[in-house]
């Protein structure tokens, strides 16, 4: 048997799980669980639909405009900044966006702890910026870390209405898939990988407990 043929499916799915979960992209999904799973699903749809556009904007398109600078300045190599060392200006970028993200949020009237959740992912953000100078911690599975532990939280205190456990769950297995993802296309060690997941949840979970 070829063994490039049969590694190829399990390339292009690792690459695949990694764009679609970019860290780019995990807070819109963080919104979404709360818009959609929790009691925020009574607002009307447009409001809904606004309001994760809101946070698309903020969390999105301002850091990846910020990276697609700096790649045609020639300071950032790569659109997953792969070299540790071109990491910090995006990082400062995401922290400002996570803090904007917190106070876009507060302004839509949203419950105390969506704020927690956003102003947690700008503490990981922070913490990770002064550990890249030294270590390359795993974004993509800090990201999909804090999102795993909102669901866990919101299941754990009943806002998620119905089948939390099957979210929770859910959640835990995404941390898996690309922490397999990161491991499967080398960019990251098992540590690096652990660290980030372990890192983003309990610093999320700690901030959103204090609602």
């Amino acid at each position: 048997m070829d063994t490039n043929t049969s590694r190829k499916p399990l390339a292009i799915a690792a690459s695949l799980l990694s764009d679609i979960f970019s860290p780019l992209l995990v807070p819109t999904f963080g919104m979404a669980v709360a818009l959609f799973l929790t009691r925020l699903h009574y607002l009307p749809l447009g409001v809904r639909l606004w309001a994760l556009f809101g946070i698309f904007a903020i969390t999105c398109l301002i850091p990846l405009t910020t990276i697609l600078i700096l790649m045609k300045a020639g300071k950032v190599s790569d659109a997953s900044i792969s070299d540790r060392k071109q990491r910090p200006i995006p990082y400062a970028v995401s922290i400002l966006c996570y803090l904007g993200a917190t106070f876009y949020v507060r302004y839509m009237g949203a419950p105390h702890w969506l704020e927690m959740f956003f102003l947690g992912a700008a503490a990981v953000s922070a913490i990770s910026l002064i550990i890249t100078y030294v270590w390359k911690i795993s974004a993509h599975t800090g990201a999909v870390g804090g999102l795993a532990s909102i669901i866990f939280w919101l299941a754990c205190h009943g806002y998620i209405e119905s089948h939390g456990l099957v979210w929770a769950s859910a959640g835990f297995l995404l941390v898996g898939l690309i922490s397999w993802a990161r491991l499967y296309l080398n960019r990251h060690t098992l540590g690096q990988v652990a660290a980030g997941a372990a890192l983003s949840f309990t610093i999320v979970y700690i901030i959103i407990s204090f609602v």
